[in-house]
């Protein structure tokens, strides 16, 4: 394919790849909006014991990513999206019909199991799709499905809630998730299998433990103490793990993350300026519902509605960002997002008080974080990938999400141990107050390790 020239066959791969994230995506931002909700049928589970709602999907998710990644490039990257689709869809039944929390919980699991699955095969199955040159747009548009189903999702899910109850906002899955399945069948070629080495599968286990056992101290942290016994045993394990996982794929034929990926400069700081970034920006995405729930005691249903500006201006931005990273570079399109990010935080630090002013004083400030989301998180993304080889694609895509996950994790822990448990609308405003205090600084360091990721312009693999 030509350098920049587009055929349908591209944007029918991105409409398929995008649906499968957007059935992602939207799952997870219906569970922040269904929050509430959880709490009053479930009475007696504190907010601690429901986050394990949010944690399990998040560590199930961010613990299998790598592997799957590496999995659908050797595999075949259209069989396990296929795979993660009918898992996904079928967990998503679970969490509708589960009547315990332990059921919820376990039913989530599964879910990160099947966007395990999706994601990086999807990510993969897009960029081979495009043509180099136009690999930031690609990535970008793909994020953007992600993005606005996260940012759209309290606004659906609300609505759900609204007319029936948080179980039906679980199974919008199913028709999507059969929709995607049909289409990709269609518009995919399979990739050809990778069958002349055997896998690290030992490697990928120990890594698996080990970003789990990370993700557990993390997201546990709080509950546990964070010197607490079980912090210590969960990191002590996972740093043998991790140790264990580099000394065999170091000598491993076929290693888990090859040398020629890891020693990708753009890839590596790309990675890590995205982790440090979703810090700030999962904890936006909790905060923006339970901020209008807690503080301004807004319903549920108008809580997600009043989210829905977002929502657009994420999407907007989202599809602009990628032609642009294409002709101007990645930093130069990212660098200027975190820095809106923490414009918004600012705004709402000044503006916001414990009396509604919607127009005034959130609206401007959803605003601002919406369009520098927008303009960073799929364009990190896209500098992650853009010179990796062919045959890391998805590797590299789970790579990069997994940094995400992560940095998402450890930002919602540090947002639920700010939040607290509030009693009145004074305390739960003056504990989000120092959330959005968070979340501007991570922006700022955000800003500072952008202008460090320089791919070239339009690299080829």
């Amino acid at each position: 394919m030509a350098d920049d020239v587009l055929d349908r066959k591209a944007w029918m791969a991105l409409a398929v790849s995008g649906l499968g994230m957007f059935l992602v995506g939207v799952d997870g931002s219906i569970v922040n909006v269904a929050f509430p909700s959880f709490r009053e049928d479930f009475p007696g589970v504190t907010n601690a014991q429901l986050s394990w709602v949010l944690n399990s999907y998040v560590l199930v998710y961010a613990a299998l990513l790598v592997v799957t990644g590496r999995l659908a490039d050797r595999m075949g990257r259209l069989r396990v999206m296929s795979l993660g689709l009918i898992v996904f869809v079928i967990a998503s039944i679970g969490v509708a019909i589960s009547p315990t929390v332990v059921s919820l919980v376990s039913m989530r699991g599964l879910q990160g199991v099947g966007a395990a699955l999706i994601t990086p095969a999807s990510m993969g199955l897009v960029i081979a799709s495009w043509p180099t040159g136009r690999r930031a747009t690609a990535v970008t548009l793909w994020g953007a499905c992600f993005a606005s189903a996260n940012a759209f999702g309290p606004a659906i899910g609300a609505g759900i809630i609204e007319l029936s109850n948080w179980r039906w906002a679980f199974f919008i899955n199913l028709p999507l998730g059969l929709v995607a399945l049909i289409l990709s069948g269609r518009v995919f070629v399979e990739t050809m299998k990778n069958t002349s080495t055997r896998p690290d599968v030992i490697g990928g286990v120990l890594l698996s433990m080990s970003t789990g056992l990370f993700v557990l101290a993390i997201v546990q942290g709080r509950d546990w103490g964070w010197v607490s016994l079980e912090v210590m045993i969960s990191v002590l394990i996972g740093l043998a793990c991790v140790s264990l996982f580099i000394y065999r794929n170091n000598g491993h034929q076929e290693p888990i993350l090859p040398s020629g990926l890891v020693k990708v400069t753009s890839f590596r700081r790309a990675s890590f300026a995205l982790f440090i970034f979703t810090f700030g920006m999962y904890a936006l995405m909790l905060s923006l519902v339970l901020f209008l729930t807690d503080v301004w005691k807004y319903s549920t249903g108008l809580a997600g509605l009043s989210t829905a500006f977002g929502a657009a201006f994420v999407t907007i931005a989202s599809m602009v960002a990628g032609p642009l990273a294409d002709r101007y570079g990645h930093r130069l399109v990212a660098g200027p997002g975190t820095v809106i990010c923490a414009l918004g935080m600012l705004w709402w630090l000044m503006m916001l008080n414990e009396q509604p002013n919607y127009f005034v004083g959130f609206l401007p400030g959803m605003v601002l974080s919406a369009c520098g989301m927008g303009l960073t998180l799929g364009v990190l993304a896209a500098a992650g990938v853009s010179e990796v080889k062919p045959q890391y694609f998805s590797l590299a895509g789970g790579v990069t999400q997994t940094a995400r996950q992560c940095g998402g994790a450890l930002g919602l822990a540090i947002m639920f141990a700010i939040i607290g448990e509030p009693t009145g609308p004074s305390t739960a405003y003056e504990a989000y107050q120092w959330g959005f205090s968070f979340i501007m600084i991570t922006s700022i360091i955000g800003t500072l390790l952008v202008v460090r990721v320089r791919p070239s312009v339009n690299s080829g693999s």
